[in-house]
This record gives C-alpha cells, sequence and structure tokens, in this order.
C-alpha cells in the first residue's frame, strides 16, 4: 500500500514538473492559431504580387521557362548550381504561369507549406505552444526585408525541402517505416539540388537518424544502418541521374567548367576577412525588428539542455542551428537572401526556447495553471510590436520605394518599366537582345535571349580562360538573330566588368548599335527618382542623360 502511494505521489510530482500534454481539446485552439497564422501569411505576401524582380529571381524564373522548351542546363543555361534548380522553376511555371503576380503567389502558397511544416515539426519535437510558436516566428521571419523574404529567391525552396526533409525524418522516428527515410532523403536532395550549401542541414538529419537508433534503447544496428543507407540513396541516386543525363544531353563539358571552375573564382573573390564586414553590415537590417526571435533562437539552442526533452531532441536543435548556420557562409558573400536557408532552423530553435521557459515556469516556480498564458501572452506582444513596427512595409507596400530600400540603385524597378512600355512596342515575332545581367527583362516581355549567355554582363566578371571567346559568341549570335530593339544598361552593378577581363563587348555595341539601330529612348536613374525620356520627345543635345547609371533602348533601323 505505501509502495503504490509512493508510485502515485512520483507521477503527480512529475505531472506537475512538466507543461500541459498535447489532447484533442487543446489542440483545436492551437489549428485555429495556425490557421491564423496562415491568414497572416496570405495577407502580407498578398501585398506584395507586383513587386518587381531583381536579377536572380529572374533568371531562376526564365532558366524555368527555357528548361520547359528543351534547354540543356550547363550547355544551353550557365550556372554554379546543380540543373534542380531550373527543375524546380520549370515546375513552378507550369503550376502556377509565367507572369510575375502568378510566381509570388506559388512562393506565397510554398511559404504557407513551410509553415505547416514548421508547425508540425516544433509540435513533434516540444508542445502545441512551441508549434504555434514556431509557425509565428516563421510567417514574421521569413518575411524579414532585410533576408528579401518578399521575393521568389531560390532559398525559399531550400527553405521548404529542409523543412519537409525534417518532417519526414520525425515521421521515420514514428512510424519506423522506410518509405519515410526515403522520403526525408528525397526532400534534402531536393534541397541540395537547388544549392549545394543545404549539404550541412542534410548532414545534420543524417546524423541524428543514424545517431538517435544505434545510442537510444532498444537499439537494433540492422534496421539503423538500412535506414541510414536508405537515406543517403534518396540523397545521392537523383543526383546521379541528373548528371547522367547532362552528360547523356552533351553538357557535361560546359557542368565541368561552370561548377567547378567558375565556381572556385566565384567563391575567391571575397576573402574571409571582408566576408566578416560584409556580415555584420548585412546582418544588421537582418536584425532590427527581429531581434526577438534571434536572441530567442540563441538561447533556445542552449537553454534547450536545460529541459526534460530527450537528448537527441536536445542535440536535433542545437545541430541545426548550428549547421543551419553553415550552409550561409561558404564564398563569404553573406547576401541577405543566404539567410533564408538559416530560418527555418532559427525558427524552430526560438521555439525551443518558448518551450524551455513554460516548462521552468511549471517546474521551477509551479505555474501550471498559468505557464502558458504567461509565454503566449509574451509572444502575442512581441508578434504585434513587430506588426506594428512595421506596417508600412507589410501591409502599405510601395514596389520602386522597397526595391531601392533593399537593392539600392540596381535597375530592377527600371526594368519592369522599360519592358512594360516595350511590349505596347513589340509584335510577337520581334526579338529583344539585352546587355547586362538583367535577365527579368526576358521575363517581362516573354522573350528568349538570341545568345545562350542571357545575362551578358556576366561574362565580364571572371577573367577565366573562356571569358574572350564566350564574349565573341554573345556577339556572334546577337547578330546572326538581328533583334528590333536593343536595351543596354550602362550600369556598373549589371556588367560587374573585370579590369582583369579584356572588353569585347563594349566596343562592338557602339559600333553595332550606330550603324543598325535609332536610339529611342533612355532612363536616368538618381537616389529618389528615374527618368523615362522617349522618342520623339527625346533631345540629346540639350536634354542628355547626366547620371553615372543609365539604361538605353534601341530600335533596328527601318530598311
Amino acid at each position: 500500500m505505501a509502495k503504490v502511494k509512493a508510485t502515485k505521489s512520483v507521477e503527480k510530482s512529475k505531472s506537475e514538473s512538466l507543461p500541459e500534454p498535447i489532447t484533442k481539446s487543446n489542440n483545436t485552439y492551437y489549428y485555429i492559431g495556425l490557421a491564423a497564422v496562415l491568414l497572416l501569411i496570405f495577407i502580407i505576401r498578398s501585398n506584395f504580387v507586383n513587386v518587381p524582380f531583381e536579377r536572380d529571381e529572374g533568371a531562376y524564373a526564365y532558366s524555368g521557362k527555357i528548361t520547359l522548351n528543351g534547354a540543356v542546363p550547363f550547355k544551353d543555361i550557365g550556372s554554379q548550381r546543380l540543373p534542380g534548380v531550373f527543375y524546380c522553376y520549370a515546375v513552378m511555371v507550369t503550376i502556377f504561369g509565367y507572369t510575375l503576380k502568378s510566381l509570388h503567389v506559388g512562393f506565397m502558397i510554398i511559404n504557407m507549406v513551410s509553415a505547416v511544416l514548421i508547425f508540425f515539426i516544433s509540435k513533434r519535437l516540444f508542445n502545441n505552444l512551441g508549434a504555434i510558436s514556431a509557425a509565428i516566428f516563421w510567417a514574421l521571419l521569413s518575411m524579414n526585408m532585410g533576408i528579401s523574404g518578399f521575393t521568389v529567391q531560390s532559398e525559399h525552396l531550400v527553405a521548404f525541402f529542409a523543412l519537409a526533409g525534417i518532417y519526414c525524418l520525425l515521421r521515420y522516428f514514428d512510424k519506423t517505416a522506410y518509405l519515410w527515410a526515403m522520403l526525408s532523403g528525397l526532400f534534402f536532395c531536393l534541397a541540395f539540388e537547388v544549392k549545394q550549401t543545404s549539404f550541412f542541414l542534410g548532414l545534420c538529419a543524417g546524423i541524428i537518424l543514424l545517431g538517435r537508433q544505434v545510442f537510444e534503447e532498444p537499439r537494433n544496428i540492422k534496421k539503423a544502418i538500412m535506414s541510414t543507407l536508405i537515406f543517403g540513396a534518396a540523397v545521392i541516386i537523383p543526383i546521379a541521374i541528373d548528371l547522367f543525363t547532362v552528360w547523356k544531353r552533351g553538357g557535361w563539358e560546359d557542368f565541368n567548367y561552370w561548377f567547378f571552375d567558375i565556381r572556385k573564382e566565384y567563391s575567391s573573390v571575397i576573402t574571409f576577412e571582408q566576408g566578416i564586414e560584409y556580415l555584420k553590415m548585412n546582418f544588421k537590417g537582418m536584425y532590427e525588428n527581429y531581434k526577438f526571435i534571434w536572441v530567442m533562437s540563441l538561447l533556445g539552442a542552449l537553454s534547450i539542455f536545460l529541459t526534460k526533452a530527450k537528448w537527441w531532441i536536445k542535440l536535433s536543435v542545437l545541430g541545426f542551428y548550428v549547421l543551419g548556420f553553415l550552409t550561409v557562409m561558404p564564398g563569404n558573400h553573406y547576401y541577405g537572401h543566404y539567410f533564408l536557408q538559416w530560418v527555418p532552423t532559427v525558427c524552430i530553435s526560438a521555439a525551443a526556447f518558448i518551450y524551455t521557459v513554460e516548462e521552468l515556469l511549471v517546474s521551477r516556480f509551479k505555474l501550471k495553471s498559468y505557464a502558458r498564458y504567461i509565454v503566449l501572452g509574451v509572444l502575442l506582444f512581441f508578434t504585434f510590436s513587430n506588426l506594428s513596427a512595421l506596417q508600412k512595409y507589410y501591409f502599405k507596400v510601395n514596389p520602386t520605394q522597397l526595391m531601392r530600400q533593399v537593392y539600392g540603385l540596381n535597375p530592377f524597378p527600371e526594368s519592369k518599366v522599360i519592358a512594360d512600355k516595350l511590349n505596347t512596342m513589340m509584335k510577337p515575332e520581334d526579338k529583344l537582345a539585352v546587355f547586362g545581367t538583367e535577365i527579368q527583362m526576358y521575363f517581362y516581355t516573354n522573350k528568349i535571349s538570341p545568345s545562350r549567355f542571357a545575362g551578358s554582363g556576366a561574362l565580364l566578371e571572371f577573367p577565366s580562360k573562356k571569358a574572350e571567346e564566350w564574349q565573341q559568341e554573345f556577339i556572334n549570335d546577337v547578330e546572326k538573330a538581328d533583334p528590333r530593339f536593343l536595351v543596354f544598361f550602362s550600369h556598373p552593378i549589371s556588367w560587374m566588368a573585370n579590369p582583369n577581363v579584356k572588353n569585347l563587348i563594349f566596343p562592338w555595341f557602339d559600333k553595332f548599335s550606330a550603324q543598325k539601330y535609332n536610339l529611342i529612348g533612355f532612363a536616368d536613374m538618381y537616389d529618389n527618382t528615374t527618368n523615362y525620356v522617349w522618342a520623339p520627345e527625346m533631345d540629346l543635345a540639350n536634354n542628355p542623360p547626366k547620371s553615372q547609371y543609365k539604361i538605353f533602348i534601341f530600335e533596328r533601323k527601318k530598311s
């Protein structure tokens, strides 16, 4: 009898030291909360569907379109990434359409599905409150202006695939069916195909998959090895098939050059010391107005070890948090959108902090009846503070001002304005050639570049052995196509010209345009405004463009 009482006493003590367990009754409230988060994402991102693309977004969308038309990766599309990124954008174009608004809507849906995934991942790792916290953190931080959250950048896909991979990994632990291990590996493969730095997230998942089964009772070494092999095969085999397809279609030589030689040159441009300075400069914008999430994530990665969570959960939170940051480091560039790969594990780690605080309030301060409401109140306070501070950004978007604020004097708004003007002038059979890296011009006009080097500005970037050969190929392609319109970006960022690269394009263009084309318009770019001047109002003698950032539009002379 005494033993029974003692057992009940221990059970009561344990129950009072833990947060409220998950039940069907309190599940309902959190599912309503998840629906509210999804509605918030929809409302916010709906305001960004008309924001113009920057050059990377335009390049991915354009590459997806020509991939559907039969273009061979590396042979017809130059890239430092694996072909999976083109196939993913080809799928997005197929499903959602080839317009600015449709692709923004597509990535809105990707973002919402990611919120659902991070909710169920955190629900499995922590509890309901941790789950809704992670979803809220994701909704806000993934929209961070400093990390280009409003864009259709490829890192959004990396985050989605990584979350899907983590979710399937947790399902494997619950079901121990090899199918879930295979699906987890496949999703991490897709993340790797889109951007190779996501390797670190897949590595962490593989270590957790093997480690938990080896070190946790009951051990099943055979099943641990088999599931890890299936996971690894699901990562490696699709990549091997992908590269075999590239070889079979004649793109192997170009793959080796782009993927290894050009990548090496790109990675060596910025030193480690310069990279740290870029990190300090760029992270300031990401940190502002989102301090509470970043701070919670750091604390959560450490404080989770103070809880009664299982050891593999603690190591998973810390591992994904640390290795998530490693996805940003290679190359030392630290561009804002690179951090989108880290955001999922940052949000999970921040949710771990919420879970830790709730557990400590219950176990240390005996506030079981109030702990959840205290933490939820603080969470909502920070959430509404963020929404209030950034209401102009979230709900009153001015696309041109936003692009200026994030990208400075890059000619992204101008590309859209000029493309819209050309669309009123061009016939379906007319051709267009863009000089610079503004591939989004081809996207807006639904035209195909006359050359495989759609981003011709990159031909002057690296002092590679093929620099002059590729410039000459581009020149020959344009001359052969004889396009009706030319758009020349007289803009240093659009060309990224390296002084060590011999420039064949500029002197040729001056002669070619003078002989065969008339200047019909230009854009004169300043900090606060851009002056667009079109013929016949154009008067170059008395009112020439004065800014150092200019865009010239030419039309072929009539015979």
